[in-house]
């Protein structure tokens, strides 16, 4: 059984470090986090963050976007970076003999942006076409509008992506403006797992990341206004689309973990509740499943569906129906097991690989300070009983429902 050793640095300026070594790994993944997302956005620039990920791999003052481009393919590697409500994550995955090129690379980029006004032009137009994109999506939309039902006035229930008018208007001086103030030390956590040695590892970092301040991570306002619980839009598509959320659990919160549960068998498999009873037994849906969310101050937890028109009211019901069974009477022996197992079986999976382990790692450091181990996570989870899901579903439906549907337009 292969043993992996994770270790944490703290640097200068509050630049964390955290490596895993794994003994057998052919690749390594080295990633950056950095503790700013689109929550922490003006409403004016509103899409910097996202901006900002495009942007980082169009190179630095020494290298160029087409030498990264080719670097990464010459080694049969990848290279990516996401955008969330409350951070952004840059990451690369390359040979174990190509360490240095990741790394280095990655580094380069974080500590000095090369990016032309021009490139902020032609990304500008790469940005509003995925953002028509999803504007073209109707389950896309219903999701977006929900957020804003969910939590209206305030940038958690803003599009990741901006607005179009914010993408239009944005300058390549304000995304730098934003770069500088938060791409800072104390904003930022580097993970690298792979056969790697964490002293050297943090050594290269400092030294890669010398030229950072220390600045700070931002100060996050918590959501006050209360919801909006009617979100409706009326598209010329052919099938209806509807999304029940509530406000859920942050990420502190200890009921987090029979909340995961409860969303596992509700709608998180093939077994759970609304697969089987919306899709297999009732036919009324291709698409049925719940999700959860979660931030520093709040969550969400929703559910989703696509039907036909005529149906709506009916899938609607049954999804209503199903979720005050298990509020009155709780879910039952077989399927704690089934969910239980599920959730488990199913994180062990996604780490199976070093980039997984990696995007753990980071966010975790990021988040809560800390590694939380997988035997330790799962501790939790294996703790929950058919009590607890029964209490968080009451905890968190008797909040204020927001109902968000997109539809054809009526006859």
């Amino acid at each position: 059984m292969t043993q992996y050793t994770t270790r944490v640095a703290r640097l200068s300026g509050g630049l964390r470090v955290v490596t895993q070594h794994d003994p057998t790994a052919r690749s390594v993944a080295v990633g950056a986090w950095v503790g700013v997302g689109n929550r922490d956005e003006a409403p004016a620039i509103a899409g910097a963050s996202h901006f900002l990920e495009h942007l980082l791999f169009k190179g630095s003052s020494t290298r160029t976007s087409r030498y990264i481009a080719e670097g990464v393919d010459a080694v049969g590697g990848d290279l990516n970076a996401f955008t969330s409500k409350e951070y952004t994550a840059f990451h690369a995955r390359v040979p174990a003999k190509d360490l240095d090129f990741g790394l280095d690379t990655l580094l380069d980029v974080l500590s000095d942006p090369g990016f032309s006004d021009e490139e902020v032009d032609a990304e500008r137009h790469v940005i509003l076409e995925e953002l028509a994109w999803s504007t073209d999506t109707p389950d896309d939309v219903v999701h977006q509008n929900l957020a804003l039902g969910l939590f209206p006035d305030h940038s958690l229930g803003w599009e990741v992506l901006g607005s179009a008018e914010s993408v239009r208007d944005m300058r390549a001086d304000d995304i730098r403006a934003f770069h500088d103030r938060w791409y800072r030390r104390a904003n930022l956590v580097i993970a690298v797992v792979g056969n790697v040695d964490h002293d050297d590892i943090c050594r290269r970092v400092d030294e890669g990341l010398a030229t950072l301040a220390q600045g700070e991570a931002p100060t996050r306002v918590p959501p006050i206004a209360p919801e909006a619980p009617q979100q409706h839009e009326v598209r010329n598509i052919e099938q209806a689309h509807v999304a029940l959320g509530w406000r859920g659990l942050d990420q502190f919160d200890d009921d987090r973990f029979a909340l995961a549960v409860a969303n596992q068998l509700i709608g998180g498999g093939w077994s759970s509740r609304l697969f089987q009873e919306v899709r297999e037994k009732r036919g009324m849906s291709y698409s049925v499943f719940s999700a959860m969310g979660s931030y520093v101050d709040s969550g969400t937890f929703s559910v989703y569906a696509g039907t036909s028109p005529d149906r709506l009211d009916e899938l609607t019901d049954v999804v209503e129906t199903e979720l005050a069974d298990l509020v009155e009477n709780g879910p039952g022996e077989r399927e704690m097991e089934v969910a239980s197992g599920g959730f488990e079986g199913g994180t062990v999976l996604a780490l199976e690989d070093a980039g997984s382990r990696m995007a753990q790692l980071a966010t975790n450091l990021l988040v809560r300070d800390r590694v939380v181990e997988v035997p330790e996570y799962l501790e939790k989870v294996r703790a929950v009983t058919a009590d607890d899901v029964q209490r968080v579903l009451a905890k968190v439906l008797t909040g204020t429902q927001v109902r968000s549907v997109v539809e054809p337009h009526r006859v």
